[in-house]
C-alpha cells in the first residue's frame, strides 16, 4: 500500500499532453515552486534567504536511506527522499505527470515501447554520471527480490531495457501502458547508486548529502557541493522521527521543529489560529473495503446496501471537520480523467433502500467485524459508520489492530470489512490498475469484474487522453455499481510550518503532496 512529487517543475503541460507525458518537457529552471500560485506564495515571503538549519519532524521511522525502502518514497517521507535523490518524473497539479530529471518520456503508437530522454550533465554526489546505464542499473537493482522494494511489481512490467545513447533509455513493455511514466514518480524514479554497505545510504544526485544518520531516529544532511542544479537554501537539514501525532504538532508550536507532516483534521483546523502556515492538498481518500471472496460480501446486494446506509457528508463533517470533501468514486475530483460535473452516479444516502436490499439478500440482521487502526480519526470514523449501519439493522463490531496487523489482514485477505485510507487515488492510472484488476498487487477486495477489467486495459492501451478518460469512466462506474468498496471522503494532507519558513509552495491542486526541502528557507 502506498501512502503515496516534488513541487519542482515550473511549467505544466496541457491536460492532453500531461495525460500521456508524450510531449512534456521540463523548464530550464532547475527548481521552482511549481506554477503561478506557488511562485506568488514565494514572492509574498520576500527574497529567498540562504543559510541556517531547517528542522523537519517526520511522522514515521525509516529503516534505511535508499529508494528501495518503499516507505521513504511515501508522501510524508518524500521531504527526506527529495533532499538526497532527484526523480525522473514528478506529479503536478490535478494529477498531471511531468518530467524532472527526464527531459521527455515518449511512447510508440500503442504504448508498448517508451523512450526516456535524460538531462545532460547530471552527476551523483560522488561525481559519477547519472546516465542511461545508471537508470537501467537502478531499476535492475530495485527489481531484485533481495531489494524488498514494492516497486518490483512495477519493474516486472518491463520486458527489456536498452541504452540508446548516454542520455536515452529504451523500454519495451510486456503489455501496453499509456501511464508508464507515472511509475517513475516514486522508488523506480529516484535514481541512485547501490549503497556501499548494509548501513550506508544509497548515493543520489540530490541537493543534499548525509552528514550523519540514526536509522529510525534522525538524519542530518548538508548541501551537496557538486549538485548539478540550483543549490538548496538551507545549509543543513535536520530530520527527527516524531511518530506521535500530538507530540509532533506541539514540537512545531514550541519551535523545536520548523516543518511537520499532518493528516489530522483537528490540527489542520487549528493551525491558522496557532499562527502556523499550511501547504496541503487532497492527498488521501478514506474508503471501506469488502472481502468479496467470502460470504456475505460476495453478494453485491449486501455491499450496495451498506453503500446506501452511509451518509458521506455526515462522515466528512464529523470526522474531518469540513477540512475535506465527499468522495464519489475512484476518479478523484481533481483527476484529469474526470468528466465535468461527474459524480459517477454514486448512490445517495437511503436507509430504506439499504434495508430492502438486505432483506432481498436474506441478511436483514447482518453482523460483521470491522478492522481499523488505532488512530483517533480512524476510531471516530468507525464509530460513525457503526451508528449508521445500526440504523438499518446491521451490527458492526469494531476491532482495532496495529499497523502491522492491519497490513497482514489486508494483504492476506483475512477480513470481512476494513478501514482503508490511501493516496493511490491521487494517481488514477495507478489506482485503477492496482486495485481493481483481477491479478493486481493491491486488489485487497478480491473483486473480479470483467467489464471493468476490459475498460481499464483499454484505457492503459491508448495514448489518446480523451479515449482513455472514457474507458476509465466506464470502469469507475462499474466500481461504484458493484461496490467492492465504499467511498467516503477526500482528505487534506500535507505540511504545517512555522511563520519563519519561507518558500512554502501552493500544493492545493496536488493529489500527490511532495515538497522539496531545497525550495524552503529559514527567515533571518
Amino acid at each position: 500500500m502506498k501512502r503515496h512529487t516534488l513541487v519542482l517543475a515550473s511549467t505544466v503541460c496541457t491536460a492532453a499532453l500531461a495525460l500521456t507525458a508524450s510531449a512534456c518537457s521540463t523548464s530550464d529552471d532547475t527548481v521552482s515552486g511549481g506554477g503561478g500560485a506557488a511562485t506568488s506564495a514565494a514572492k509574498d515571503d520576500g527574497p529567498a534567504v540562504d543559510g541556517g538549519t531547517l528542522r523537519i519532524g517526520l511522522d514515521r521511522p525509516f529503516a534505511k536511506l535508499d529508494p528501495a525502502e518503499t516507505g521513504l518514497t511515501s508522501m510524508p517521507m518524500m521531504i527526506l527522499a527529495n533532499a538526497l535523490y532527484d526523480p525522473l518524473m514528478v506529479n503536478g497539479d490535478n494529477g498531471a505527470v511531468q518530467p524532472y530529471l527526464a527531459k521527455a518520456f515518449t511512447p510508440n503508437a500503442d504504448a508498448t515501447a517508451w523512450t526516456l530522454e535524460l538531462r545532460e550533465g547530471v552527476t551523483f554526489s560522488d561525481g559519477k554520471p547519472l546516465d542511461a546505464q545508471a537508470v537501467i542499473d537502478h531499476i535492475n537493482r530495485l527489481a531484485k527480490p533481495e531489494a524488498k522494494c514494492a516497486c518490483a511489481t512495477d519493474a516486472a512490467t518491463i520486458g527489456a531495457m536498452a541504452v540508446n545513447s548516454p542520455t536515452s533509455v529504451g523500454f519495451t513493455l510486456k503489455s501496453p501502458n499509456a501511464a508508464f511514466p507515472s511509475l517513475f514518480t516514486r522508488s523506480l524514479g529516484y535514481i541512485s547508486e547501490a549503497p556501499a554497505g548494509a548501513d550506508t545510504p544509497a548515493v543520489g544526485s540530490g541537493p543534499y548529502t548525509v552528514e550523519s544518520v540514526q536509522p529510525g531516529v534522525s538524519a542530518t544532511l548538508v548541501r551537496n557541493p557538486s549538485y548539478w542544479g540550483a543549490k538548496g537554501h538551507a545549509d543543513k537539514l535536520v530530520y527527527k522521527v516524531l511518530p506521535d501525532v500530538d507530540s509532533r504538532y506541539q514540537s512545531l508550536r514550541s519551535g523545536d521543529a520548523d516543518l511537520i507532516w499532518t493528516e489530522t483534521p483537528s490540527q489542520l483546523k487549528q493551525a491558522a489560529g496557532d499562527g502556523l502556515r499550511a501547504a496541503t492538498g487532497p492527498g488521501s481518500t478514506s474508503t471501506v473495503l469488502f472481502n468479496t471472496k467470502a460470504a456475505p460480501f460476495d453478494d453485491p446486494r449486501v455491499r450496495r446496501a451498506l453503500q446506501y446506509a452511509v451518509d458521506r457528508s455526515a462522515v466528512e463533517k464529523v470526522v474531518y471537520l469540513d477540512q475535506g470533501k465527499v468522495s464519489d468514486g475512484p476518479i478523484g475530483s481533481a483527476s484529469p480523467y474526470r468528466a465535468a460535473g461527474d459524480t459517477s452516479g454514486y448512490p445517495a444516502h437511503d436507509p430504506a433502500k439499504a434495508r430492502a436490499l438486505l432483506a432481498e439478500a436474506g441478511h436483514p440482521d447482518l453482523s460483521f467485524e470491522y478492522l481499523v487502526d488505532g488512530r483517533p480519526e480512524g476510531q471516530q470514523r468507525a464509530t460513525v459508520l457503526q451508528q449508521m449501519f445500526a440504523e438499518v439493522g446491521v451490527k458492526m463490531t469494531i476491532k482495532p489492530l496495529d499497523a502491522a496487523g492491519l497490513g497482514t489482514a489486508m494483504f492476506q485477505r483475512k477480513f470481512q470489512v476494513m478501514d482503508f485510507i490511501t493516496s493511490m487515488f491521487g494517481d488514477t492510472d495507478t489506482a485503477l490498475a492496482s486495485l481493481y484488476m483481477p491479478d493486481a498487487p493491491y486488489n485487497f477486495t478480491g473483486w473480479n469484474n470483467p467489464k471493468a477489467g476490459q475498460a481499464i486495459a483499454a484505457g492503459r492501451a491508448t495514448v489518446d487522453p480523451a479515449q482513455r478518460a472514457r474507458s476509465y469512466q466506464e470502469a469507475a462506474q462499474e466500481v461504484v455499481n458493484d461496490a467492492p468498496m465504499i467511498f467516503l471522503t477526500e482528505n487534506r494532507t500535507g505540511f504545517l510550518a512555522s511563520t519563519k519558513i519561507g518558500g512554502l509552495p501552493d500544493v492545493s491542486r496536488r493529489t500527490v503532496i511532495n515538497v522539496s526541502p531545497a525550495l524552503l528557507w529559514v527567515k533571518k
